[in-house]
């Protein structure tokens, strides 16, 4: 895309100023900008955005052959385009890829669903702990959280932190001998997830003697699992190409399998599959994931908002923002474009709580505050608890905050003034499901790749988490020995601060 065409959207962008005027000059909008796919239904008729900025922005997709972008990456064409590799998550949930990356994952899941099911009907195992941080664990404790009302297998528990009260949380009122531990990491040498794991194997073995058969690895380097200990059988593999923020639906997905057995998460693995389809086979005018990809990236692009409220109307999805800032930010986080040309404005800032709580903290900033934030609703036709009228309500309120967001309310008192105008997207699942959940997410990876492209930017790799990784090394180093000359020159100073503190302490 060029300076011209870019500002042409950033003109016809501003003729979408008023979401008023849109409802009366577009009697139909809110059909048009309505779409159903896979027990999904979006409303995106409250967004700044009119009809003809939404027909430019559909010639744009297909400018950039990003129909074809989909069939490149299920066919496995390299679109990692900085590290060299394909994107193949979709072939995790794909029961008829036949290319060896896809077959191998499918005998990989097999193994890991045989596994889990071991666990489940194991009457001497209660509990479940993952080990993992980033995709090894933002993924599955939001997924096993969302779908409680489906966990009938052993209590779950995931610990991530480098903080030792995560660790000591996870295992409080555990018995070792009534446990199993998944280490879940791609390498097997992430600092705070191998500190965690050796932190768990010295409780283990200090009340179980065999305590390597109380653990399971997901990695892709199983060699090095086994070399820590963890037996052959139980060392479940997943392919180098899976990025971590995409990983879900391979082997990491075990805690998920032990929680919510074989079926459901196959169903989950169909809800996925069949919105992979969905991309892949309908016109981008008629896509959901591709129609939400283009209102958040005119949001952050054209109309320079710089952040987006994820709002779950939904006790269960809790942990669904945290999960798209990683999925969205680490993927497009980025400064340059796939070109190494310095790109403008990428990923937006993802935020956000479950509603109704979120009403009584931020949503004062969000209606009279001077930003502008688009606001993403999400939540279930089907009660997600015992209390039906709860739920009812729960909806009302969501509603009404979409409505009150879009048209405010005037007042001669500009303390009690609602300026009105302020985006969002209303998103429904039929039921809070496997399924449904499946394809949720699946919409969202497939909306974030279709961001990255329309940004110019290579949304599959993650150079930007190492630099940190390495110099915590250092700096750990340099506390562990006391020796805080070496430290780096700007937090030299805190680093000798602290080493002098805590061994005074």
């Amino acid at each position: 895309m060029n300076a011209r065409q870019l500002q042409s959207l950033v003109t016809l962008a501003g003729a979408s100023s008023s979401l008023r005027e849109l409802f009366v000059s577009e009697p139909q909008r809110a059909q048009r900008f309505t779409f159903d796919a896979c027990g999904l239904h979006a409303d995106f008729s409250r967004q700044l955005m009119n009809s003809a900025l939404f027909d430019e922005l559909i010639l744009l997709t297909r400018e950039l052959k990003i129909p074809q972008k989909f069939r490149d990456m299920m066919d496995g064409h390299v679109l990692n385009v900085t590290e060299g590799r394909a994107v193949l998550h979709t072939a995790l949930r794909d029961p008829l890829a036949q290319n060896a990356e896809a077959v191998g994952s499918r005998d990989a899941l097999t193994r890991a669903l045989e596994l889990a099911e071991k666990i489940r009907n194991n009457p001497e195992i209660d509990a479940v702990i993952n080990i993992g941080i980033g995709g090894s664990d933002l993924g599955p404790a939001m997924a096993t959280r969302a779908l409680r009302a489906f966990h009938d297998g052993p209590l779950t528990r995931f610990v991530s932190n480098i903080d030792p009260a995560d660790f000591d949380e996870a295992i409080y009122g555990l018995d070792p001998a009534r446990t199993m531990v998944v280490v879940s990491s791609k390498t097997f040498t992430t600092l705070e997830t191998m500190h965690n794991a050796e932190r768990a194997k010295q409780w283990m073995a200090a009340q179980v003697s065999d305590w390597q058969s109380h653990f399971v690895a997901s990695t892709a380097y199983p060699e090095v699992a086994q070399s820590w200990g963890i037996p052959e059988s139980q060392c479940l593999i997943f392919g180098e190409w899976v990025g971590g923020r995409f990983s879900l639906s391979s082997t990491i997905g075990f805690p998920l399998m032990c929680a919510i057995g074989a079926k459901n998460f196959s169903d989950f693995l169909s809800g996925m599959y069949q919105m992979d389809q969905h991309a892949l086979e309908t016109s981008p005018e008629q896509s959901l994931p591709v129609v939400h990809a283009l209102v958040w990236w005119a949001n952050a692009v054209l109309h320079r908002y710089a952040t987006v409220a994820v709002v779950p109307y939904s006790h269960d999805l809790a942990r669904l923002p945290a999960y798209l800032q990683q999925l969205v930010m680490e993927s497009n986080g980025k400064s340059v474009r796939e070109d190494g040309v310095p790109a403008e404005h990428t990923s937006p800032v993802v935020w956000g709580e479950p509603g109704t709580n979120g009403q009584h903290a931020f949503f004062q900033m969000l209606h009279q505050g001077t930003q502008v934030v688009p606001v993403e609703f999400i939540s279930s036709i089907a009660p997600m608890g015992s209390d039906p009228q709860a739920h009812d309500l729960l909806i009302a309120n969501m509603i009404a905050q979409s409505e009150a967001l879009a048209g405010g309310s005037l007042h001669e008192d500009p303390h009690r003034n609602f300026p009105g105008n302020r985006p969002s997207t209303v998103i429904f699942m039929d039921a809070l499901s496997p399924y449904n959940l499946g394809a949720l997410l699946a919409m969202y990876e497939h909306s974030t790749a279709v961001q990255g492209w329309l940004m110019g930017v290579n949304s599959f790799d993650q150079f930007g988490v190492e630099l940190g990784k390495k110099l915590a090394t250092d700096t750990a180093h340099a506390i562990a020995s006391g020796e805080v000359a070496q430290a780096p020159l700007m937090t030299r100073a805190i680093t000798d601060w602290y080493v002098r503190q805590s061994r005074a302490n």
